[in-house]
């Protein structure tokens, strides 16, 4: 009985384990379909959300951005103007915010059968003077005379060319006579304006612009009709080459005499972006900037190169690792982010991402970005951008010179830099991709030197004088996150229920199999036992 009772305990147990791994097989097996299947709905889900195209679900909202985008404009004041004629440093102190509502349509769009589409972007901005510390109209502030900083820098090196090389050649005499005109013109300027925070941003006036451009183009003129009359070719060469900076410079000087840092109602040329057609993962990334691949401005293939997507949308499933690329118009090239963490933005979790503090190194650091020294390095912190804004002496930078070289703090006081309100924040929706929240800081910087052919001023000590910094800003709206949130939930549920299923699965089976394992040990043990036991007994009966 008790042998015939074992084998039908045995038989009940084996069967429950049985029932057990089969069991775990078929949760693991689904998980694992979950697992597979769950990959193809993200990519699906994604594609049907995200992908451009005229009549899908983004079209519009690409088109036009339905959450406000702002940009706030910080102006520095110069307080010790009358230092800073002496040759002392300057001292600056910050003006703003002017706040500006900024309408950005795209505009001219074209879509192509590679899975790309053309489009430029002009934008407007609108005071908003609820949100400002006042009207940009009324609000005055003092600063170098950087316009003609602008044209005295740019006509210096003409002027040298011209005193050098046209001396004693009758034929150049009259475009060395109208060179007095110019400097007589220039020399006519204050060294130190004080302007209104509107001009400072969207443009001086003043009649000697026109009159500079005028006497530029002339003089360019002259030289190339001078050029026919000089029978030797260097010399030749070297007057048609200052005939053509001149006229460069003169086109730089509108009809209207308003030379302006920024454009209000203008775009930064035609880009060309990836729809997210053939691969979702080059969603928004640039193919081509101004119809080109590559930029003309810098001295390696690296630093040309058009990378990254324009900082509104970047590829799905974004990991900590990532370096994501973006193209930046303002700085006439391409950065890199990189991770910095976790933010929460209206009950999403979003990753952080911002430039390196080596954003603007010299190569010191980081050799490939020496190829951006054009043309010549300065100290780390600052991106000469003179290159492709006509030659001007504008220099870019994070906002108070943050992560930059001690030289710019030493040469100017009134700077404050920190991370929180000076650096670019990129926060992402990781599974998307998509900027839910962002502020793009970056400062405009006029390098300051003496101008050696003005002798009525510009006595200065050089520097690089902050005159503005700007902060592009927005967040998503409270609607569209909800409706993102909406759209995560079943993503999330079917993303860890997988994970779940397969653990529970793997688990199960993991103990069954413990379980056999050590029961079967056991009843070995005790067949064992019963065995020697049965032997070992000694007989009782003999025959008698």
């Amino acid at each position: 009985m008790t042998l015939s009772r074992r084998g039908e305990l045995c038989t009940g147990r084996c069967c429950g384990a049985t029932c057990l791994i089969v069991s775990s097989i078929i949760l693991f097996c689904v998980g694992l379909i979950l697992v597979v299947g769950f990959s193809a709905f993200i990519k699906y889900e994604i594609k049907k959300t995200l992908e451009v195209y005229n009549g899908s679900a983004s079209y519009d909202t690409w088109i036009e951005p339905t959450e406000p985008v702002y940009m706030s404009y910080f102006v520095f004041n110069v307080t010790n103007t009358e230092d800073v004629l002496k040759g002392k440093r300057p001292n600056v102190e910050q003006v703003g915010p002017f706040q500006y509502l900024e309408v950005r349509p795209r505009q001219d769009v074209t879509f192509f059968d590679n899975g790309t589409v053309k489009w430029i972007q002009p934008k407007s901005y609108i005071l908003q003077p609820e949100l400002s510390v006042g009207i940009d109209h009324e609000v005055k502030v003092c600063t170098i005379n950087f316009p003609i900083m602008f044209f005295a820098t740019l006509l210096e090196p003409i002027f040298d060319k011209i005193n050098h090389y046209f001396p004693g050649h009758i034929s150049l005499l009259p475009a060395i006579l109208e060179i007095p005109k110019i400097i007589a013109a220039l020399n006519h300027e204050e060294t130190i304006i004080c302007i209104s925070a509107h001009e400072l941003v969207w443009g001086v006036h003043d009649p000697v612009f026109y009159r500079i451009g005028r006497f530029a183009s002339g003089l360019a003129t002259t030289l190339e009709k001078a050029a026919h009359d000089i029978k030797a070719a260097l010399l030749r060469n070297i007057v048609l080459d200052v005939a053509k900076d001149l006229a460069s410079i003169a086109g730089l000087v509108p009809p209207h005499g308003i030379v302006s840092l920024q454009a209000n109602g203008s775009d930064d040329g035609t880009w060309a972006t990836y729809t997210g057609e053939t691969d979702m993962n080059l969603i928004n990334s640039l193919d081509l900037f101004q119809n080109s691949k590559f930029l003309p401005w810098w001295n390696t293939t690296t630093c040309n190169m058009v990378n990254g997507t324009d900082g509104t949308q970047y590829h799905p499933n974004i990991k900590d690792s990532d370096l994501l690329f973006t193209f930046v118009s303002e700085l006439c090239r391409s950065i890199y982010l990189v991770y910095n963490g976790t933010v929460e933005v209206k009950g999403i979790t979003l990753k952080r991402f911002t430039p390196p503090p080596e954003l603007f190194d010299n190569g010191t650091n980081v050799a490939f970005l020496k190829g951006f020294c054009v043309p010549r390095c300065w100290p780390s912190g600052t991106a000469d951008i003179s290159v492709c804004k006509g030659g001007l002496p504008v220099m870019m930078s994070s906002p108070h010179f943050l992560y930059g070289d001690p030289v710019y703090l030493d040469n100017v006081t009134g700077m404050n830099p920190n991370f929180e309100e000076h650096a670019t924040l990129v926060d992402l929706e990781p599974t998307t991709g998509l900027m839910l929240q962002g502020n793009k800081r970056l400062q405009l910087n006029v390098r300051v030197s003496n101008i050696s052919f003005l002798p009525g001023g510009f006595r200065l000590r050089e520097c690089f004088l902050p005159l503005f910094y700007a902060n592009e800003s927005g967040i998503v709206s409270d609607s569209d996150a909800a409706k993102l949130r909406n759209t995560l939930l079943p993503m999330a549920i079917v993303k860890y229920g997988q994970w779940s299923l397969l653990a529970v699965g793997a688990l199960v089976f993991v103990i069954t199999v413990v379980y056999i394992v050590r029961r079967y040990r056991k009843e070995n043990e005790v067949s064992q036992f019963i065995e020697m036991n049965v032997y070992s007994i000694p007989s009782t009966c003999s025959v008698q």
